[in-house]
């Protein structure tokens, strides 16, 4: 199979594509970036003949004709050139991964699922680590029940260095956005940084404190797990993170009200993401990412609560990559190869959970050194 990595040279496509060119079931593997410099510096350290490509994601013809000869594009770009992908793998007969769309994204691409189920493609929506690795736990603790009634899903980290782990736009988003909740069967929406809690995680990693904060999951486990009343995520960001975003957020700098500055119209929001984006990202540091999903219902008519967890450490000496791309970008390398050799559940536009069979999943990441474990909660 041949498959389109593109930002393929990015924070978090790197790992995606070290994990596709290490997997054999991948005889071609294309690095697309819209730098063709650091795509062939990269794909230089990577074993096995990688192609490159130079690719403008808003070029809808150049992006289908970039993929006219690919089974499955894995699109590690930002989440706002998701629908515009989406087209051109429809238009290229290729299939479809991403890394997530923070809800209401995801909502929009839900939309498309007649279409790419007609076209007999499939379409993984959100196959990072959160989303992705969460749907897929999620998914193993709920085969265990009769009845799904509640979903608890928390992150934390520990070490990582300094600044934004990943698009500085994408965490700001998580950040400022309106999260939502799914509680007592229906959606609401709460402040951002709302509901803080510590909570556990697994060791390393320890006590964190975490937030509401949107996320993916969220537009899809509500109606998958049908008869949940309860969904809910939290993430715990590094406090020093969160600092600098109570910062930003408190002088406006996070406002998407047009300004004018010296005859040029803009938003403070709009700025501030071209400067960070142009700022230095951590280096390959020493890093634990961690999830706990708790997953409550009914078994044989009585209560059972399932717990899935992760740790993921750095891969410093191997891949040089922290642990934040090993665990959101490796997932969606082995959707990539799942998907290609015809072993999704099925066609269409569909989140993990119910597109990936979840035991043979946790089994392919346990391969690669990411043990998903499970308890039951007495």
């Amino acid at each position: 199979m041949k498959v389109t990595a593109l930002g393929g040279c990015g924070a978090m496509g790197r790992a995606t594509s070290r994990e596709l060119a290490e997997n054999d079931e991948v005889d071609e593997l294309c690095i697309a970036d819209v730098d063709r410099e650091a795509a062939e510096a990269f794909a230089a350290e990577l074993p096995g003949t990688v192609e490159t490509a130079t690719v403008d994601v808003t070029d809808h013809e150049a992006v289908v004709d970039l993929l006219a000869d690919s089974d499955v594009a894995a699109n590690a770009l930002p989440y706002a050139f998701n629908l515009d992908v989406m087209e051109a793998c429809l238009e290229a007969d290729a299939h479809y991964l991403d890394l997530g769309g923070l809800y209401h994204k995801t909502q929009e691409q839900l939309e498309l699922d007649d279409r790419f189920r007609e076209a007999g493609l499939t379409a993984v929506l959100g196959i990072g680590a959160s989303p992705g690795l969460t749907n897929v736990a999620t998914a193993k603790a709920a085969s265990h029940l009769n009845r799904v009634e509640e979903i608890h899903i928390r992150t934390g980290a520990k070490g990582g260095g300094e600044g934004f782990a990943y698009s500085a736009k994408t965490i700001l988003d998580e950040l400022t956005m309106n999260p939502v909740v799914f509680h007592d069967g229906e959606f609401a929406e709460v402040e951002p940084l709302s509901g803080r809690e510590r909570y556990e995680m697994p060791d390393p990693v320890g006590e964190v404190e975490g937030f509401h904060s949107i996320h993916s999951e969220l537009a899809t486990m509500p109606y998958v797990f049908e008869g949940v009343r309860e969904v809910d995520f939290r993430v715990a960001f590094s406090p020093d993170l969160v600092n600098i975003c109570d910062v930003l957020i408190g002088l406006n700098l996070t406002s998407e009200e047009p300004v004018e500055f010296e005859g040029v119209e803009t938003t403070p929001r709009e700025f501030l993401d071209f400067h960070l984006d142009r700022q230095p990202k951590p280096g390959a540091v020493e890093e634990w990412k961690s999830f706990r999903v708790d997953v409550v219902g009914e078994a044989d008519g009585e209560r059972a609560h399932y717990r899935e967890s992760v740790v993921v450490e750095s891969r410093l000496d191997d891949w040089g990559l922290k642990a934040t791309a090993v665990w959101t970008g490796v997932p969606m390398g082995i959707a990539a190869a799942v998907v290609g050799r015809g072993d999704a559940l099925s066609t269409g536009a569909k989140p993990p959970e119910e597109v990936l069979d979840p035991e043979a999943f946790v089994d392919e990441l346990a391969a690669r050194d990411i043990v998903i474990e499970e308890e039951r909660i007495e």
